[in-house]
C-alpha cells in the first residue's frame, strides 16, 4: 500500500504540469470554432508556431477575368490583395469562397456573406456557422455547422429548403481504418452524435487539470503541515468516483495522442488495421451531424462525410457514390473535385469518379491560374497574407503537439501519457482499496 502510493505520488509531481498543459490546450483545441482563438493574437514566439498559420487559410478565389484580383479566406478574417499587399476586409472566420458567375459568397461564423462593390455585407442566416458552400445556377446550398443543409435563392436569400441529413443504416454500414478511428476519439467526434463525444472529452479535461492543481496544493500542504483541515478536504476532492470514471476518457485520450504523435512510426500499421463496422460505436450508425462538404447539382445534391460522398435528389434520400473522408468538395469546369482526408483526393468527370494522383493531401481549394490548376493547401507556395502575430489557436496547437518546444518534444508527451496511466492505474487502486472493494 506505501509502495502504491509512492508510485502515484512520484508520478503526479513528475508529470503534473505536463498533464495540465495537455489537458488545458486540449480543450481549448476541440473547440476550434471559437472566433476568440483567431482574433487574439501574440508576437515574439517560436518559429514554429508560425508554421500553423498557414492551416487557418481555408479558401482562395482567383477572379478569372482578372487574376490579380485575389481574394484568401481565413479563420482569421477575409483578405483582399490590393498593391501587392493583402488587407483584411472582413473579421470574420471564413471556410468556404464560391463565386455563381455574378456575386462572391462566403461561408462565415456569422452565415453568409456576399461581395457587393468592393464591400463584404450579410445574406443570410446571420448569427448561425456555415462551414460549407456551394453555388449553382442562381441557388446556394449550405451546411450550417455540420448539421443541416439549407438551399437558398442566390438573389434575395430566400430560403428552399431546410433539412437535416439522415442518412439510412444499410448506406452506413461500412468499416473503417484505425487511423481514422483514432482521429475521431481524440478530437472529440468518435463516439456519439451531437456534442456529447466533445463533453466526455471536455469532462476528462477539466478533471485532469483538477487533479493536477490539487495533487500539488495536497503535497505542499502534507509537506509544510499547513491547513490540515483543507488538506483532507482536497484529498476528498481529489479521490471520488467522477474522478475514478474519468479515467476510461484518459486511457482513450493518451493511446490515441501516442499513436497521433507518431504517424511516421504507427502510421502504417493505422491505415492497414480495420475496425469492423459491428464494433464501432453509435455515431457511425448515423453521421448525423457530419457534414464537412457539399456540392450543387441540377436537382442533385451531394455531401462529404467520413465515409464518402452522399447523393440526394430530394435531401432526404442518400446513397453513397464515392467512399473516403471527403473533406472538401467544389465544382469546376463541369467537374467535382474532393479532397481526402486520410483518403485519396477524387474527381467526378464525365458521369464517374475516380482518383485524383499527385495532387496535395487535404487541399482546401482550387483555382484555374494562368491555365493551370492550382491546389490550396498547407504546403502550397500560393501568395497568402502576412499575418500579424501567431493566433492563440497556434500557439495552443504548438504547445500541444510540443513544436513550441522542439522537434523532439512528443517523447516527453510520451513519457506524460505513461505516466497518465499509470497514475489512473494507482489511483483507481488506492480508492477501491480505500472502499474495501479489492
Amino acid at each position: 500500500m506505501v509502495k502504491l502510493f509512492k508510485v502515484h505520488k512520484y508520478s503526479g509531481l513528475l508529470a503534473g504540469a505536463l498533464l495540465f498543459l495537455l489537458a488545458f490546450t486540449g480543450f481549448f483545441l476541440d473547440h476550434k470554432n471559437w472566433s476568440f482563438m483567431y482574433t487574439l493574437s501574440f508576437e515574439n514566439v517560436p518559429e514554429s508556431v508560425y508554421a500553423h498559420e498557414k492551416r487557418l487559410v481555408e479558401a482562395y478565389w482567383v477572379d478569372p477575368k482578372d487574376e490579380t484580383r485575389i481574394i484568401v479566406g481565413s479563420r482569421r478574417g477575409i483578405y483582399h490583395k490590393q498593391n501587392n499587399n493583402f488587407v483584411k476586409t472582413l473579421d470574420l472566420q471564413c471556410l468556404s469562397l464560391r463565386f455563381n458567375g455574378q456575386h462572391l459568397f462566403a461561408a462565415t461564423d456569422d452565415g453568409i456573406y456576399i461581395l457587393k462593390d468592393k464591400v463584404w455585407s450579410p445574406f443570410a442566416l446571420q448569427g448561425e456557422y456555415i462551414n460549407a458552400l456551394s453555388t449553382y445556377k442562381g441557388k446556394i446550398l449550405a451546411s450550417l455547422d455540420k448539421k443541416e443543409l439549407i438551399l437558398l435563392d442566390a438573389s434575395d436569400a430566400t430560403i428552399f429548403k431546410r433539412e437535416p441529413v439522415l442518412i439510412s443504416e444499410d448506406e452506413l454500414k461500412q468499416d473503417i481504418k484505425l487511423s481514422r478511428f483514432v482521429r475521431d476519439l481524440h478530437y472529440g467526434r468518435g463516439l456519439f452524435d451531437g456534442l456529447s463525444s466533445l463533453l466526455i472529452n471536455d469532462y476528462a479535461a477539466f478533471v485532469l487539470m483538477f487533479l493536477s492543481l490539487s495533487g500539488y496544493l495536497i503535497y505542499y500542504l502534507i509537506k509544510t503541515k499547513k491547513q490540515a483541515a483543507l488538506s483532507r478536504k482536497l484529498i476528498r476532492l481529489h479521490a471520488n468516483i467522477f474522478v475514478i470514471v474519468a479515467t476510461i476518457p484518459f486511457v482513450i485520450l493518451l493511446i490515441t495522442g501516442v499513436f497521433l504523435d507518431h504517424p511516421k512510426l504507427l502510421g502504417k500499421f493505422m491505415s492497414s488495421a480495420t475496425i469492423t463496422q459491428a464494433i464501432l460505436p453509435p455515431v457511425y450508425s448515423s453521421l448525423e451531424e457530419d457534414i464537412w462538404s457539399v456540392d450543387l447539382g441540377d436537382d442533385i445534391y451531394r455531401v462529404g462525410n467520413r465515409y464518402g460522398v452522399y447523393e440526394s435528389s430530394n435531401m432526404q434520400s442518400w446513397k453513397q457514390v464515392s467512399r473516403g473522408f471527403a473533406y472538401k468538395m467544389k465544382h469546376l469546369e463541369g467537374s467535382i473535385y474532393v479532397s481526402g482526408m486520410g483518403a485519396p483526393n477524387r474527381i467526378f468527370k464525365d458521369k464517374s469518379w475516380r482518383t485524383l494522383p499527385k495532387t496535395p493531401h487535404m487541399f482546401r481549394d482550387l483555382n484555374i491560374i494562368k491555365d493551370k490548376k492550382e491546389f490550396l493547401s498547407h504546403n502550397s507556395k500560393m501568395e497568402l497574407p502576412k499575418f500579424e502575430g501567431a493566433s492563440l489557436y497556434s500557439i495552443l496547437l504548438a504547445l500541444h503537439d510540443g513544436s513550441f518546444f522542439a522537434s523532439w518534444w512528443v517523447w516527453v508527451n510520451d513519457i506524460g501519457a505513461i505516466l497518465l496511466l499509470i497514475l489512473a492505474i494507482t489511483g483507481t487502486l488506492r480508492y477501491l482499496r480505500k472502499k474495501r472493494l479489492i
